[in-house]
């Protein structure tokens, strides 16, 4: 108490000159003023580094704590991202690539202050698990800004940096989870100085960003971290989330930067490899692992980086199968919102005759319609399956119908997945369920295709970020401003009141939101009014569920 009260009495003095200064226990940060869409202003504290430098020997080991400095840390833009698998960005990011990256961000409506705290949102990039930045330019939380919370984004490690595994204690693997825990455990120690309630904290975020929140679930040493979710397009069920074949990826990576690299060498002789080339080298040859048809297959079987299964040892992130920890209830029984854009992959569709021969290729090879999670081995049970999860969308052929095509593609990567998940959670915790379908102006233009929704996946991003610094959002017409409003609103209304709902029904026009049970999926249906609904794709989600327990092999561990 009485430490606290000097850090406080100093952030005081030092702020007497103007500087927007915070005190931590690893030190002092300046800050600065930005202004929301509104010109309500807020404090961003930018670039707070949450751990050691992950370079040298610390590259593919466990994030440790970082050190206190001296003097006052310029906390006032960002300049840094972690290595990328592809480039994103509306910049050239080759000078700003750095394996020192792992530093967060905090965001205050007020002044900082010990004396008025606020709930917490903790926001976790998606992109993959190869690619995402937690920078100001990118991920603007001036809308955020309005609801009186603080907003807290942070980077980890992606690509081969953050997930790249041996199989084995030598590189376990899971390195990009285990900055997100850390920089937990950071806003633990920290928040309360920058005006945040610890108690308060609520993490989300969207596609990979959304698993990771269904992975910080599952993990043990996540305990205490949260006391909420919010996952937007994703879950560790999603089957892009999840890498079966780690080891292997591993040791063709070492080949690749020295063919000479035995392969039967240890995995400590592999570590020794990698960690004595440049890390922009290794990123480069791991982007160049895989044809372009391999990459557009990772979406379905899994991308090459991602989380992965450990052994058991000391620092082990997860040790167990995810479907199995999920139905036997082993995840934190904390309130959680998930949701899914109405048409997750209309992008596939932007070249119409590309996405035709694609599901053309479908038609004449069904095997390809069966996820490896199935773990079928046999051509013969692969046709079987294939020909039974088309007629869950169409008794002829794909080529026929695209946009059944489409609604495959969307369910296969996101929308099974996702309400799998949200019924099983739902057997233990109160789950809200949430389609994001207002097709706005903001994203721009996006495919139309006959028979698909939409909404695409990441368009609601839209519609709680700032890029640029450019927050229009009262440019656009009135139906864009009144969905963000909602949605944010609801948001953050769970992060404050763990009530999605709260006392905004004239902005929402409803007046509940029904918790998901496993024999009554509601949800609400975010378009150009708020309505509660049924059945989400209940047709097709039971012809998922039929196909699994016919022809799958169990144990699970996607779905």
């Amino acid at each position: 108490m009485i430490l606290n009260i000097i850090y406080f009495l100093l952030t005081i003095l030092l702020s007497t000159n103007g500087e927007i200064l915070v005190t931590t226990p690893n030190g002092v940060v300046q800050g600065r003023q930005e202004y929301s869409q509104r010109g309500i202003s807020f404090y961003a504290f930018q670039q707070i580094p949450y751990a050691k430098p992950p370079v040298g020997n610390l590259r593919f080991k466990e994030p440790e704590p970082v050190e206190s400095w001296e003097g006052i840390l310029n906390a006032t833009y960002n300049d840094k991202f972690c290595f990328q698998q592809t480039n994103q960005f509306s910049i050239d990011i080759s000078l700003l690539e750095n394996e020192d990256c792992l530093y967060l961000n905090v965001y205050s409506p007020i002044y900082p202050s010990e004396n008025n705290l606020l709930p917490v949102m903790v926001n976790i990039y998606g992109g993959g698990f190869v690619n995402g930045a937690a920078n100001f330019d990118y991920h603007g939380p001036h809308y955020l800004m309005e609801h009186d919370i603080i907003v807290v984004t942070l980077n980890y490690r992606v690509g081969p940096f953050g997930f790249l595994s041996t199989g084995d204690t030598v590189i376990p693997g899971n390195y990009g989870l285990k900055d997100q825990q850390l920089a937990l455990k950071w806003v633990q120690d920290n928040i309360l100085y920058f005006g945040g309630d610890r108690t308060k904290v609520t993490i989300f975020g969207q596609s990979a960003g959304g698993a990771s929140v269904t992975y910080q679930l599952m993990s043990e040493k996540s305990k205490g971290l949260f006391r909420a979710g919010i996952s937007q397009s994703g879950s560790l069920l999603c089957p892009w989330s999840f890498q079966r074949d780690h080891t292997n990826i591993a040791y063709r990576l070492a080949s690749l930067i020295d063919p000479t690299f035995d392969l039967n060498s240890s995995s400590e002789e592999l570590l020794q490899l990698l960690q004595s080339i440049p890390a922009k080298q290794l990123n480069d040859i791991s982007k160049a692992m895989y044809t372009q048809n391999e990459i557009y297959n990772q979406i379905i079987q899994g991308y090459q980086f991602t989380p992965v299964i450990e052994p058991e040892h000391e620092n082990a992130f997860i040790t167990e199968r995810m479907y199995d920890a999920l139905v036997d209830g082993k995840l934190q029984r904390v309130p959680l919102i998930m949701g899914i854009c109405s048409e997750e992959m209309i992008w596939d569709a932007l070249d119409p005759d590309g996405f035709v021969w694609t599901a053309r290729n479908l038609d004449n090879n069904l095997t390809l319609l069966v996820n490896d999670n199935m773990h079928l081995t046999e051509e013969s049970e692969k046709e079987k399956a294939g020909a039974e999860i088309r007629k869950i969308y169409t008794n002829g052929l794909f080529q026929d119908q695209i946009g059944k095509a489409v609604e495959f593609f969307s369910d296969m990567s996101f929308g099974r997945s996702v309400i799998h998940h949200a019924k099983q959670q739902s057997r233990f915790s109160d789950v809200y369920f949430y389609r994001f379908s207002y097709y706005g102006t903001i994203p721009g233009v996006r495919p139309y295709i006959e028979g698909a929704y939409k909404v695409a996946h990441s368009d609601d991003e839209n519609y709680i970020w700032v890029s640029s610094n450019n927050s229009n959002l009262n440019t656009f017409p009135q139906g864009d401003i009144t969905t963000s409003e909602r949605y944010i609103t609801l948001f953050t209304n769970f992060a404050k009141y763990l009530d999605p709902i709260a006392n905004d029904s004239d902005l929402l026009g409803i007046t509940s939101w029904p918790k998901v049970a496993p024999d009554n999926f509601q949800f609400v249906d975010i378009n150009e009014t708020l309505t509660i609904q049924k059945d989400l794709k209940d047709q097709v989600y039971n012809g998922w569920v039929n196909v699994y327990e016919t022809f799958a092999v169990k144990p699970f561990d996607t779905f």
